[in-house]
């Protein structure tokens, strides 16, 4: 016996019926999936922005060699290790490279900033 369709409207109708139903939950419940999901979502998106916020708000007030002079061993004036690791950071907050010169022959009186900037800069590229 093959499954024909009815010859019975009355049954086809109910039967029509009976999926549109069931069509109709299924999208319901996909619907209230996606929702939940979305929320969870948006609430993780705020959590991470706050986690980013007060890392930004954190580094800003940290003085830097570049705020601070260098003092102790932290980096001590002519300090080539010093100057890389300042080059390192204004490179990576992309600073100019002429203001990048100027804040290492400030903070590193005697070093050459050029050769550093460039040493620091063929790190980072290779």
């Amino acid at each position: 016996m093959t499954n024909s369709p009815s010859n019975d409207p009355q049954e086809s109708r109910s039967a029509a019926l009976a999926r549109i139903e069931a069509v109709e939950r299924s999208l319901e419940q996909l619907v209230a999936s996606v929702r939940s999901s979305a929320a969870e979502l948006q609430e993780e998106l705020s959590q991470v922005r706050l986690s980013v916020l007060e890392l930004h708000s954190h580094a800003v007030s940290r003085p830097t060699p570049l705020t601070e002079p260098p003092v102790g061993g932290d980096a001590p004036e002519g300090s080539v290790e010093g100057a890389r690791l300042v080059a390192l950071d204004l490179i990576g907050r992309g600073v100019s490279t002429d203001e990048a010169q100027e804040k290492l022959r400030q903070a590193f009186p005697g070093i050459d900033a050029v050769a550093v900037l460039r040493q620091v800069g063929a790190t980072i590229d290779s």
